[in-house]
């Protein structure tokens, strides 16, 4: 009785673990094995030997196929099955059959190669999702690379009205790449080579429908505004303000000896200047700032940019628009370059970024 009740308690454990594994009727668990020493947990497979892809299929022979699935409690557990080969009494030709629950030549389960995603888009760095693994990198790698080189190559940018653009470097001191970010989403949107105007020339050709886009956040940098002006020229442009005060402190310095104590004066008008509420009182303030330091310094590269780009400066009232979240964004990337030790190829790193902010999916894992 005792020997009974044992055999029944182990065979309702196989048939509830059968029907939690991704098995589809042609399967069944023959066995299982637990390994105490290497914390492993192998399960054994078969196939209906009734089973026929077609009435004129016949069994000719079988190959052994290995899987690592999720794990089962504390063990890693893999799947092993001797697959048959089916001849076509027709044709004479042989077909070897697949394992629905894993994608050809792959060494686990799309589960588990979901998981690896799930935790690449999570650490963004394929050593350490092999270490808390226990596989090799390059396993981590292959998963990663084959579920998201096309998606990569088959985003499209998406269509929004108010557009953050900002550099951030791909190698130490050079190298650069332009993210283009949806405000209002705070999702980046495109990543484009350079930091030039032909990154924002990029950006449009590749955008389904540029027009739509109303609104510009960026810094004050000369080939951003010509790039914006020769290609987006309908946008408004909103410098960003944390770029405006440095602007600021760099040109006084220079000015230090004409202004003198007039400097932490400058920087209230400032500051005063970008908490008006109407455009017109905005501008009046930028203007009377502009000819109190021509008045006080004369001509100077300060005032002449205050004049020059007086539009966008004061656009800042009515959009309020910042590049705080484009920093913050170009934070998560600097740490998942620091992260990975650097690229070898930019497009792996710009994929990986597209990638860890959820740009691209890779819904097909499941599939």
């Amino acid at each position: 009785m005792v020997t009974y009740k044992r055999v029944k308690k182990a065979m309702d454990i196989v048939e509830q673990l059968d029907s939690l594994l991704p098995l589809s009727y042609r399967f069944s668990i023959s066995r299982i094995e637990k390994n105490e020493e290497l914390e492993q947990v192998h399960i054994y497979l078969e196939v209906s030997k009734a089973y026929r892809p077609f009435p004129h299929h016949s069994l000719h022979s079988y190959y052994e196929r290995s899987w690592e699935h999720l794990r089962l409690f504390q063990y890693r557990s893999f799947l092993h099955c001797r697959l048959p080969v089916f001849l076509d009494r027709e044709s004479g030709k042989t077909t070897a059959m697949e394992a629905g629950f894993s994608r050809e030549h792959s060494r686990f389960t799309l589960l588990y190669e979901q998981r690896v995603l799930e935790l690449m888009q999570l650490h963004c760095c394929f050593t350490s999702v092999a270490a808390q693994l226990g596989i090799y990198p390059q396993r981590v790698e292959s998963s990663y690379h084959h579920y998201t080189t096309e998606a990569y190559l088959n985003h499209t940018t998406a269509v929004c009205e108010r557009v953050g653009l900002d550099e951030t470097s791909t190698r130490k001191g050079h190298d650069y790449i332009t993210i283009f970010t949806d405000m209002d989403a705070q999702q980046v949107i495109a990543i484009e080579d350079g930091r030039s105007s032909d990154a924002i020339g990029a950006f449009f050709a590749s955008h389904a429908n540029p027009a739509a886009i109303r609104e510009l956040s960026m810094d004050m940098s000369p080939a951003f505004i010509n790039g914006a002006q020769e290609h987006l020229p309908w946008a408004g442009i909103t410098f960003d303000k944390w770029h405006v005060f440095k602007l600021f402190e760099r040109h006084l310095k220079k000015l230090d000896a004409k202004l003198g104590t007039y400097r932490e004066l400058l920087f209230e008008y400032l500051q005063d200047f970008y908490n008006q509420h109407q455009p017109n009182e905005a501008m009046a303030q930028l203007i009377f700032m502009a000819d109190w330091i021509e008045e006080a310094a004369g001509k100077n590269a300060l005032s002449k940019s205050i004049r020059q780009h007086a539009q966008g400066l004061v656009n800042h009232v009515v959009t309020k628009l910042t590049n705080g979240l484009l920093e913050g964004i170009n934070s998560k990337i600097q740490a998942i370059k620091r992260i990975a030790r650097g690229f070898r190829y930019t497009d792996n790193f710009k994929k990986l970024i597209l990638f860890a902010f959820g740009k691209i999916t890779v819904d097909q894992v499941n599939s």
